[in-house]
């Protein structure tokens, strides 16, 4: 595994306001991509487009091999642990894809679930699955639980463009998008109930910001791509309780990727051994990452603890991710077969 280490960062806050407005076109301008087809991608006319293909969880059933950027690279890699523990599948009954994003210190998991009526988020807990939809949701996917068993996820609604973020706490939910952009996206929630995620208004290249929320009070982060240096294309996903270190992903330019974690405001980056294509999407309160990483020609997932670097390939697979982990070290995620997609728990 390669890292660099970096200095304090710059990070700007804000207050969120009432009626703010987004204009695409002046923050264009100002970026210095208004005119660059690259850098115009319609998230809503292609909800899986670009960089958005693993942000949503049923573009990833659609996901092959030749698909996948930075895959094309054959070097040799870090090999897979021989006693990493037991794949379990979760397969929502009656369902065509199930994807598993979450996981708290009790064992419930979260994830979403595509089936003949559209795609629901679900909760599962001691084995039976309990569906979720945001009232009035087109789709709803849960995507973060914490011992309290608040749970955040995202909702669309039919008719209206964008992607909203939500809160479910005792049994009421709460719209906790930020502002009037275009697409927040929770991905998890922190012990201490702090939501990490990411929002954007053009392309997970230009302008996606990562950010804490705790209650009203939001705090920014930004890092750059090479295709718009003033802008910022980093992704906030995993948080240890009391927010000190966050782990997460930045587009550093079109098809690349590179994981981050952040530590009282030291950077340091993530990228797996001989992949272009690294991003982190959890860590638990003991310090374990995990993410997933292109190369060989497909997707792995992956555990770093102690600076020990992992491969998790579900045998049979022909992709595995990994999107959640607790104090226990239990992960889960996402494989592909020829199936379908499907949810996994990694016991230890």
């Amino acid at each position: 595994m390669r890292v660099q280490a970096y200095g304090p960062l710059r990070t700007t806050f804000f207050a969120l306001f009432v009626g703010l407005m987004v204009c695409i076109g002046p923050r264009l301008m100002a970026l210095g991509v208004a005119d660059d087809p690259d850098t115009m991608q319609d998230p809503m006319e292609d909800m899986c487009a670009g960089e958005m293909q693993w942000m949503i969880g049923w573009c990833i059933d659609m996901m092959t091999a030749g698909e996948m950027p930075g895959s094309m690279i054959q070097t040799a890699l870090t090999a897979p642990a021989s006693n990493i523990g037991v794949f379990e599948s979760i397969d929502k009954p009656g369902a065509t894809g199930t994807r598993a994003m979450g996981i708290n210190p009790q064992g419930d998991i979260v994830g979403s679930y595509t089936d003949r009526t559209g795609t629901h988020g679900y909760v599962l807990s001691q084995g039976v699955f309990t569906t979720l939809d945001y009232p009035g949701a087109a789709t709803t996917e849960a995507w973060g639980i914490n011992a309290r068993g608040d749970i955040i996820g995202r909702y669309t609604r039919a008719g209206i463009a964008g992607v909203r973020g939500f809160l479910l706490r005792d049994g009421s939910y709460r719209d906790i998008s930020i502002g009037n952009h275009l697409i927040t996206l929770p991905t998890k929630i922190g012990a201490s109930g702090e939501i990490v995620g990411c929002f954007h208004d053009i392309s997970g290249l230009v302008d996606m910001y990562g950010y804490v929320q705790r209650e009203n009070d939001v705090q920014v982060f930004t890092l750059p791509s090479s295709v718009a240096p003033a802008g910022s294309a980093a992704m906030h996903n995993g948080v240890m309780p009391g927010g000190r270190t966050i782990v997460g992903l930045v587009n550093a330019a079109p098809g690349q990727a590179r994981g981050y974690v952040v530590t009282d405001d030291v950077l340091t980056y993530i990228d797996a051994p001989g992949s272009t294509f690294t991003q982190a999407w959890d860590v638990s309160p003991r310090g374990r990452i995990v993410g997933q990483y292109n190369a060989g020609g497909r997707t792995h997932a992956f555990t770093l603890y102690n600076g020990a670097f992992v491969t998790l390939d579900v045998p049979g697979s022909l992709l595995t991710t990994a999107f959640g982990v607790n104090p226990e070290g239990q992960i889960v995620g996402v494989f592909n077969d020829a199936a379908g997609a499907h949810g996994y728990l990694l016991r230890k």
